[in-house]
């Protein structure tokens, strides 16, 4: 197969899947500034794709964007782009460096994941959310960053007290000291059979325990102020102290979720 430079015409505000006539063919992409959106699956399978320079104007990659390019070495995200999306680098086997600017907030389920050739790796100080599957070992990525502590399963951004993920297989866990809030799917699909929050959360984010294998029990502070609607899944109990602005959050949601007994006593 003839390996073909493309270029993206100017005017172009928007790459699709479509945009690209051969993907296996392409081996070098231009694409000029005035592109914002580079949409899904726009790059997928680019095998012979190594380089590619993605201009400031670029606003959001979509989902599968850039999957199995196999032989992409590098990549650098620009400044503005605020999630990496799901799946958007995964299976780029050969890619070693990877630049993530101080505007990514939020990585999302296997977006670099069977990258196992990373070796240099930027990642910004203030990720609210990070899928467990994110890498090939999210565990050993974040903490390049020294802002991320990893213990007990538990990734901590230390910066904001973001507690973005558990993907250990304990029974019985206690979130760790100066988290402040929980993340989105932070414990999702856990196999644990409870669940202690500890003093100082503030929040809890979507399907932070949805999907747990088990009828979890989630014990929860008095200092939660905020809880997603779809924090929880329905079987969930929750244990928290009367009066408490999570009490009000169950009984006034589409299920109540609260424990039978009188918790009280469970947190003393």
């Amino acid at each position: 197969m003839e390996k073909v430079e493309f270029s993206i015409p100017e005017g172009v505000t928007e790459i699709t899947a479509a945009t690209i006539p051969n993907h296996r063919a392409i081996c070098s992409v231009h694409i000029p500034e005035g592109v914002l959106v580079i949409g899904e699956n726009a790059f997928a399978d680019c095998v012979n794709l190594k380089e590619i320079e993605i201009p400031s104007s670029v606003v959001a990659i979509e989902r599968g964007a850039f999957k199995n390019c196999a032989f992409l070495n590098s990549i650098e995200i620009p400044a503005g782009i605020t999630t990496i999306t799901a799946d958007s680098f995964a299976d780029c086997v050969s890619l070693e460096s990877i630049t993530l600017p101080d505007s990514i907030t939020g990585i999302k389920e296997r977006a670099f994941a069977g990258c196992t050739g990373i070796k240099n790796i930027v990642i910004p100080d203030n990720l609210t959310e990070c899928a467990r599957d994110a890498f090939p070992n999210s565990g050993t990525y974040l903490p390049t960053n020294k802002v991320y502590r990893y213990e007990n399963g538990m990734m901590l951004n230390t910066s904001n007290g973001m507690l973005l993920f558990y993907n250990g297989s304990d029974e019985k866990l206690q979130t760790p000291a100066g988290a402040k809030g929980i993340g989105r799917r932070a414990f999702y699909n856990c196999n644990a059979s409870s669940i202690r929050v500890s003093e100082g959360v503030t929040s809890i984010s979507d399907e932070a325990f949805a999907g747990c294998l088990n009828k979890v029990k989630v014990f929860l502070p008095e200092s939660v102020d905020y809880i997603e609607l779809s924090a929880f899944d329905k079987n969930t109990k929750i244990y928290c102290r009367q009066g408490s602005y999570a009490e009000g959050w169950c009984r006034n949601g589409p299920f109540n979720r609260l424990a039978d007994e009188r918790i009280s006593e469970q947190l003393k």
